[in-house]
């Protein structure tokens, strides 16, 4: 196995053109309200836009922008949120993000599109590993509206270097933040402007959520577009 890096719409895109095994991190927060949501028993259905979200037929829609909750939705993208809701297995769930949800549709079209952060690093990292050992796997840091984010970087460097520990060969960038990831105390990552933003809208429990380590054991797999847990 070959595991790379890449960043946002453009590394998706080259994942899927390349026919790779697509790992979507957005670690604050869509990727891991995804994986709670997952882990619950829901299936998530990603769309880019508020208005294509709002015209699904779902149970619920979970949607921000800028980080504040979409009027009108029924959760913003909040793990907590999540956390603390009553939401029975099988529930469906559209959902839209400023970021996240757009670099999955954009990775449409891979072998096979994955959404992972620090919560479930090393369930993913053993099941990538374990279905696809021949694959060459792209894990896509998702940024800020085109730009680098610390925090997804991070939590990329977190499932490389799992796989790396099982034996993948990484890439230089993937190298590189698999290095960043073990270098750097993800406490850091309170200080960053994502964090900042969150802390602004009164959302600063949604950090600790998305910093706690393998605390979710749950693996979304896009399937028929729509995640839920990756059928064994």
């Amino acid at each position: 196995m070959i595991a790379r890096y890449a960043g946002g719409e453009s590394g998706a895109r080259g994942a899927a053109r390349s026919g790779s095994v697509l790992v979507v991190v957005d670690a604050f927060r869509a990727s891991t309200t995804i994986s709670l949501l997952v882990s619950r028993g829901a299936s998530v259905r990603p769309v880019a836009s508020i208005e294509e979200a709002a015209s699904l037929e779902t149970d619920l829609r979970v949607g921000e922008r800028g980080s504040a909750k979409v009027a009108g939705f029924d959760f913003g993208n909040s793990p907590t949120e999540i956390l603390h809701a009553s939401i029975p297995s099988g529930t469906t769930v559209a959902m839209s993000t400023t970021n996240g949800t757009r670099v999955i549709e954009a990775g449409r079209g891979a072998a096979a599109v994955y959404t992972g952060a620090f919560v479930n690093a090393g369930r993913l990292a053993d099941t990538i590993y374990t279905r696809f050992p021949e694959r060459e796997v792209a894990v896509v840091g998702c940024g800020w509206e085109g730009r680098r984010a610390a925090e997804d970087e991070l939590a990329a460097g977190a499932i490389l270097h799992r796989l790396g520990e099982y034996g993948a060969d990484l890439d230089n960038r993937a190298r590189t933040v698999s290095e960043r990831y073990l270098g750097r105390p993800l406490s850091s990552l309170k200080t960053t402007s994502a964090a900042r933003r969150l802390l602004r809208l009164d959302q600063g429990d949604d950090l600790e959520a998305c910093l706690t380590e393998d605390s979710i054991f749950a693996v979304p797999r896009l399937l028929n577009g729509a995640f839920s847990e990756d059928p064994e």
